[in-house]
């Protein structure tokens, strides 16, 4: 008897369903919207190539980090408009110029995203910027394996979960890059839909385009930001503002279930690179630099060191290399996955009983968020008014 992943486990990666060569798999969103692999057993000829291609169930191997550094793009319009340093877009720009293909998450139409090929430089203006929302990979995979079978080279710069699957399905090909972002944990798009809606109609404005850091207000200000067909902003808040999906997604409050137990955050990766938010890998760093859109870059293997000592030979990225402990040390999502916490237990819950009222049950979370810290606020009070006593 064939068993898929479990749904405290399962990415919903899709390769199970991809593997198949009977279609006995499908991805089907449940009654909230979190989309998970439904096994058709009639068909089924128990052949397991599911259960092999499932980075979960089979899990692939994972590099040790080799070395760290800081780093940013030598183009200061490309640094600007991008979440951090602008690594991702030089990386890409030398994977073409290589003759890669080339693939990233890309916003959709409705606002969902999902990974798209492409051997067009245009195109990494739209995988620029973090999305802050579970993409999906399913039509992919069927695309690289199309160029790989013609001896094409692909860089790939997608979620640590994707990397293993993409590592599982195409274990045996050497012309693929695999290039992972540090991820806290993916937010279902159905939230993110009602969210817009709401927005919408609390505004009375129609959304045509929307940015989760958005450039205009500094990225890194995080500012969730909606604009109308003419251009025109007609919202932009933080978290500290108030919105909703900007509290469930930065407090780790809205994710996929086994985002809370994600086998992939970890300092030992299946990528060939990794890329993060700097965040200043060492408080001597500062001094140095700005730690404003820099990057964090780790190389995991040898095809990671060549894309780096390209990229500086070329001038594109200043690459400062730092001592390897500090992304680990200043990051907790290179070390472990985010925990499950009352919050998010409470969401779940919540959003189970009213599935289409996302603004409701996150206004709930956020007052009984509030109710929960006071006590912590404080010991916050107590600790500062003992440290100045001290002074």
């Amino acid at each position: 008897m064939i068993e898929l992943a479990s749904h405290d486990l399962c990415t919903a990666c899709g390769a199970c369903a991809y593997v198949c060569p009977k279609n006995c798999i499908t991805m089907v969103e449940n009654s909230i919207g979190v989309d998970y692999p439904i096994l058709d057993s009639s068909n089924c000829i128990e052949c397991k190539k599911c259960q092999k291609a499932c980075p979960v169930i089979t899990p692939v191997e994972f590099n040790n980090p080799q070395k760290a550094y800081a780093a940013w793009s030598n183009n200061s319009k490309e640094r600007q408009s991008s979440a951090s340093g602008g690594i991702a877009a030089e990386i890409y720009k030398y994977a073409l110029d290589k003759g890669y293909k080339i693939v990233g998450a890309v916003q959709q139409s409705d606002f969902s995203v999902k990974l798209e090929l492409s051997d067009n430089v245009q195109s990494i203006a739209c995988f620029k910027n973090s999305k802050y929302v579970k993409s999906t990979c399913y039509d992919i995979y069927k695309q690289i394996k199309n160029e790989l079978k013609v001896g094409k080279k692909v860089l790939c710069i997608c979620l640590p979960c994707q990397v293993g699957a993409l590592k599982a399905i195409f274990k045996k090909s050497t012309n693929l890059v695999l290039v992972d972002i540090v991820c806290h944990g993916g937010t279902p798009y159905n939230y993110l839909k009602q969210h817009i809606e709401y927005v919408e109609n609390l505004t009375g404005s129609k959304c045509a385009q929307m940015s989760f850091r958005d450039p205009k207000f500094q990225t890194h200000k995080y500012h969730f930001s909606l604009y109308d067909i003419q251009g025109n902003c007609f919202y932009s808040k933080r978290t500290a503002d108030g919105d909703t999906y900007q509290f469930g997604f930065h407090r780790s409050v809205t994710y996929r279930q086994n985002c809370y137990h994600c086998i992939f955050a970890k300092s030992r990766r299946a990528s060939d690179l990794t890329l993060l938010d700097f965040k200043g890998l060492n408080d001597m760093a500062i001094d140095k630099f700005s730690n404003i859109n820099v990057s964090g870059v780790i190389a995991f293997t040898d095809k990671g060191q060549e894309i780096i000592a390209s990229l500086q030979a070329g001038n594109a990225v200043t690459f400062i290399e730092r001592p390897i402990e500090e992304p680990f040390k200043t990051d907790p999502r290179l070390r472990e996955h985010t925990q499950d916490n009352k919050n998010s237990i409470l969401f779940r819950k919540l959003i189970t009983e009213t599935p289409n009222d996302f603004e409701g049950v996150m206004h709930k979370v956020i007052k009984f968020n509030k109710k929960n810290n006071r006590f912590e606020i404080f010991k916050r009070v107590y600790r500062r008014l003992k440290s100045l006593l001290n002074l």
